[in-house]
């Protein structure tokens, strides 16, 4: 199942698409999602994690408010390997989580050196999201858009 996408991108700027409106991104909900706790062992995924995220993003749903995934490296992520395994993570993550229109897109972490291949990845069956990262700042809690 794929879905229409909610939100567009301008000028690292996020709007709806229905409407044109500018979205202030402090209202979505950030959503940590620890590597470890959706990957138990290599390519053993944690489905009952899943559905009760699933049910969370659902009832969002019901309230039209939407949320930011964010993946959290808590495994070692340095090899090209490791790298893998961690975009293969959140793409298993987002296939359990397909048909919630509540998931606005990803945060790109700072340790994922190929933000790239995360995106076209998700991307093959999930062309609607859009990609956050924190702002360069240090000092600011703003985020901006991919």
């Amino acid at each position: 199942m794929k879905l229409d996408p909610i939100f567009t991108v301008k000028n690292k700027k996020l709007y709806t698409i229905s409407d044109n409106s500018e979205v202030d991104t402090a209202t979505l909900k950030r959503i940590d999602i620890l590597w470890s706790t959706v990957e138990l062992d290599e390519e053993i995924y944690n489905e009952e994690f899943l559905a009760q995220l699933r049910d969370q993003l659902k009832a969002m749903e019901e309230t039209n408010t939407f949320a930011v995934l964010v993946p959290v490296a808590d495994k070692p992520l340095y090899t090209p390997e490791q790298e893998e395994a961690f975009i293969n993570t959140y793409n298993h993550t987002a296939r359990r989580v397909k048909d919630c229109t509540s998931v606005a897109g990803f945060e790109l972490i700072p340790q994922l050196k190929d933000k790239q291949a995360f995106m076209d990845t998700l991307a093959k069956k999930h062309a609607q999201y859009v990609y956050f990262t924190k702002a360069e700042n240090p000092l600011s809690d703003d985020i901006v858009l991919y």
